[in-house]
């Protein structure tokens, strides 16, 4: 069952996390006595009747769906499942390693449930271990697979622009296909385009079986995640209603029965749907429904503006519709994270490139363009509270993340605004309670002390709602606040009050979304 050699990489190389601590990268006998190690105890928990979960790929899903994993227990409180994390043999995914077999997420998370099950698991259950060696596969029951996607053209400029790469995913599979035990089961968590299952993943995982000599049926499924990366990160995971479908029976039923170990079925039902196309198309149609609804309010944010309306306190209003108006979106700064950002494309590409159909998703790209370039609107209000002219001005931005109180930049807007920013001469400076290195930008500096990047700026720009801005009175923004200073509010964190004191002492004030400060003429200069 043994795969290929792994490239060797020198000892003494460093995988540098995020918060800056440095791993080192262990060498080919380190890693060949952790499989060991790791096969050991996999042998004896099958010995115990309990199962060899293995999840690949550590990201925010994967490293958070390991613990999860690792968590469910038996009546008598004794782990079911002794659980292998896999990532990349690279020095970009040492340090997510490292963080794993000391007991900590290696992740910033809100959530204590987070760092309390992953300390249990692997410092006292010791079910729990974090490896680069693809070996480990061959002695999985389930194969969790939690692999990136990437995607280009997120601006939807273009039906023929969209370019999904795949590369990635394949690869994952053939690795997995030329390690797995015969009679393992494969479910995929990825989101992936409709089609991806069958028509890619399937022929792959036959194909490498086919070589080393196994005949017998794959047995694949699809479950897609919706998992948060915050304060409900674990309860994403494990008090969530979950949709899955099979290859075929066997395969959906050993899903299911996976997934019931994992999951609190009773209060929380699984949804078997006919086929791994439709599993597919359903995380595809879940995210690209709740990314239309964002775009549509973006329209309304900046009618409600104009004529003067406080467009939050309208929604709230509206809300009190229950079943059918309650979750309409408020107005924001932009769209972040890695689902919403890119799922509607996956779709389109899916139905020219696997399905080979014409249909156009028009509206659904059309909303997605609008929510790539909601930050520009912010970046408006900005350039008018400066006066029409914001090159050579000092400018604050708060917030990196996508999600307020995590530490998860992926696809965040506010790459979006800061890019706009340097384009039309600004200087910006950034800062993040809970963002160390902003990994997709790492020649951005990330000021610690909010008090040092607010220091000499010609304006502010509040553009996530983390708990820290919230918290700040109009007295703490005076206080580190030039005179004359303006402030544009992207998330609905400053007060009217605040708004109204920071207004009477100089400081410009605009929000999205809020056309009442503006009817006030908190705009204007005092």
């Amino acid at each position: 069952m043994s795969a290929e050699p792994q490239p060797s990489l020198d000892p003494a190389a460093e995988s540098p996390a995020p918060d800056g601590t440095a791993y080192r990268i262990p060498s080919d006998t380190q890693s060949s006595m952790v499989f060991r190690e790791i096969a050991a105890a996999a042998e004896e928990q099958r010995k115990r009747g309990g199962q060899v979960i293995v999840v690949q790929g550590l990201g925010f899903v994967g490293a958070a769906v390991a613990a999860a994993i690792a968590s469910a227990s038996d009546e008598a409180g004794q782990p079911l499942h002794y659980v292998v994390g896999i990532d990349l043999p690279t020095p970009e995914s040492y340090w997510k390693i490292g963080k794993i077999n000391e007991g900590e997420p290696p992740f910033r998370s809100p959530d204590t449930k987070l760092p309390e099950i992953l300390r249990e698991a692997v410092l006292e259950r010791g079910n729990l271990r974090a490896t680069t060696c693809e070996e480990a596969y061959a002695l999985a029951d389930v194969i969790v697979v939690d692999v990136h996607l990437d995607v280009e053209d997120r601006a939807a400029e273009s039906v023929d622009g969209i370019r999904v790469g795949l590369a990635g995913f394949e690869a994952a599979m053939r690795t997995i296909g030329r390690n797995m035990r015969p009679d393992a089961l494969v479910l995929v968590e990825t989101t992936v385009p409709m089609g991806t299952c069958e028509r890619v993943a399937l022929p792959i995982l036959q194909q490498e079986r086919i070589r080393r000599g196994i005949r017998e049926p794959v047995r694949l499924a699809n479950a897609y995640e919706r998992v948060m990366p915050g304060p409900g990160y674990v309860d994403s995971i494990r008090a969530f209603r979950r949709t899955y479908a099979g290859i075929d029976e066997e395969s959906a039923e050993r899903a299911r029965a996976f997934l019931s170990t994992l999951i609190d079925v009773d209060e929380h039902p699984l949804w078997q749907l006919d086929d791994t196309v439709s599993s597919e198309l359903g995380k595809l149609l879940e995210n690209s429904y709740r990314s239309l609804n964002i775009a549509f309010m973006h329209e309304w944010t900046q009618l409600a503006e104009k004529i003067g309306v406080n467009l939050f306190e309208v929604v709230d209003s509206i809300r009190v519709r229950k079943g059918t108006h309650d979750n309409m979106r408020y107005p924001g700064f932009g769209v972040g994270g890695y689902c919403l950002t890119k799922d509607s494309l996956l779709a389109q590409w899916s139905a020219a490139n696997l399905f080979g159909v014409e249909t156009v998703l028009g509206m659904t790209l059309t909303g997605l363009k609008t929510n790539y370039e909601m930050p520009l609107h912010t970046l408006a209000l900005a350039e008018e509270l400066a006066g029409g002219e914001i090159a050579g001005k000092t400018i604050a931005v708060c917030g990196v993340s996508y999600l307020a109180d995590v530490a998860d930049t992926r696809n965040t807007p506010t790459e979006t605004l800061l890019d706009a920013l340097l384009e039309k001469g600004a200087r910006p400076k950034v800062h993040d309670p809970h963002v160390v290195t902003w990994i997709e930008r790492p020649s951005i500096e990330i000021h610690q002390s909010l008090a040092a990047a607010l220091k000499g700026a010609d304006g502010v720009v509040l553009a996530v709602p983390h708990g820290v801005y919230l918290k700040l009175s109009a007295e703490d923004l005076l206080a580190q606040l030039t005179p004359g200073a303006f402030v544009v509010d992207a998330q609905d964190i400053l007060t009217d009050e605040k708004a109204r004191l920071l207004w009477e002492a100089g400081r410009p004030v605009a929000g999205v979304g809020k056309g009442h400060w503006r009817t006030k003429g908190y705009h204007l200069s005092g």
